[in-house]
């Protein structure tokens, strides 16, 4: 037979027991009222700690109440001012709920969509999975590259992404990085490279690296990179903005032309370059989030050809949807204007 367990076991199982008996009422700082309010405080922050899977001292700490006194004040012990206690419970509850409801009014983004874009991104990362390749792919901040290369690594065997920040740019932190996504685990830092390769030689024929935010490796990962592609017969995706696309674009005079890079130019297999999505694309993304009227449409399609393309879009319909739902209203042009206007990005844009 299988156990049923009850949201009273699972209160039980995390702490979270209601008490048996109350504050003690006969103390001169508190009232009847402020006893009946405790109660009801009570059972609120059981709920929530329960629902989080929060323990007593992460409430109290979200609180901003010592440890000891929401002990006291939980388990009803507490001699103080009860009414000063419980209002600072009631405030951080409060605060809670608001939260709560406003994660709630944010609709969530359309789910991937097949745009010219992303079936872009697709073929070229298909050539370097299947030619064991090097590529390049630059599309502008919200264009969706970030997306659609996900997509293509949870929908395809063998795909391994990982994504590159300062702090990870030299050969040392992208092979950290790299060897955490690839479940390599190696104590001498000597062997990292070897480990990471022979994993990407055991996936099989057609395995692919896909490197996020590429632009923000120096030009020794950027090669060593290369060297997975050569040794280890793999192939790697560079994702990022218009300075790795410039940094080894074919006859660049903008920087050094050395060793190094003659050896990734050669090796660059195939590149991807668009600055603006295409008006279909900007169509098919704001129809997916239920937008139809023509001047709206008109609208946003302005706003995509901004900076940050797709990206603004999102951004100002998920504010114009809790502007007109705050007016019990239908989402209509004078939103989306009164969004753009609130989020005051066009001197960015």
């Amino acid at each position: 037979m299988n156990d049923i367990s009850t949201t009273r076991d699972l209160k039980a199982a995390t702490g979270w027991e209601r008490p048996i008996n109350g504050p003690d009422v006969s103390l001169a700082n508190r009232t009847t009222a402020d006893i009946d309010s405790w109660w009801l405080l009570i059972d609120q922050v059981i709920e929530i700690a329960t629902q989080q899977g929060w323990t007593k001292t992460d409430v109290a700490r979200r609180i901003n109440m010592p440890s000891g006194t929401f002990s006291q004040w939980f388990s009803g012990t507490y001699t103080g001012r009860l009414d000063n206690q419980n209002k600072i419970v009631q405030q951080w509850l409060d605060g809670i709920g608001e939260t709560v409801g406003l994660v709630a009014s944010i609709p969530p983004s359309p789910a991937f969509l097949a745009t010219v874009a992303a079936k872009e991104v697709f073929e070229t990362l298909h050539w370097a999975q299947v030619a064991s390749d090097m590529v390049i792919i630059t599309l502008e901040a919200g264009m969706g590259k970030t997306t659609a290369c996900r997509h293509f690594a949870a929908t395809r065997p063998h795909v391994y992404m990982v994504t590159m920040s300062p702090h990870t740019k030299t050969v040392h932190g992208m092979l950290t990085d790299l060897a955490q996504e690839l479940d390599v685990m190696v104590h001498n830092p000597a062997r990292l490279t070897r480990a990471i390769g022979r994993k990407l030689e055991r996936s099989g024929d057609g395995t692919l690296l896909i490197v996020d935010e590429a632009q923000n490796l120096n030009d020794d990962a950027v090669n060593q990179l290369r060297h997975f592609v050569d040794i280890h017969r793999c192939g790697v995706a560079l994702v990022g903005n218009t300075e790795i696309y410039g940094r080894f674009a074919r006859g660049g005079n903008d920087r050094p032309d050395g060793p190094s890079y003659a050896q990734i130019k050669r090796r660059i297999g195939k590149r991807l370059l668009r600055n603006k999505p295409s008006l279909d694309d900007l169509r098919m993304f704001i129809s997916a989030w239920g937008v139809s009227d023509p001047d709206a449409v008109k609208f946003l399609i302005g706003v995509g050809n901004k900076g940050g393309a797709l990206g603004q879009v999102d951004k100002t319909i998920k504010l114009a949807s809790m502007i007109a739902g705050g007016l019990g209203e239908t989402i209509a042009l004078k939103h989306l204007q009164a969004a753009w206007k609130n989020r005051d990005v066009e001197m960015y844009a």
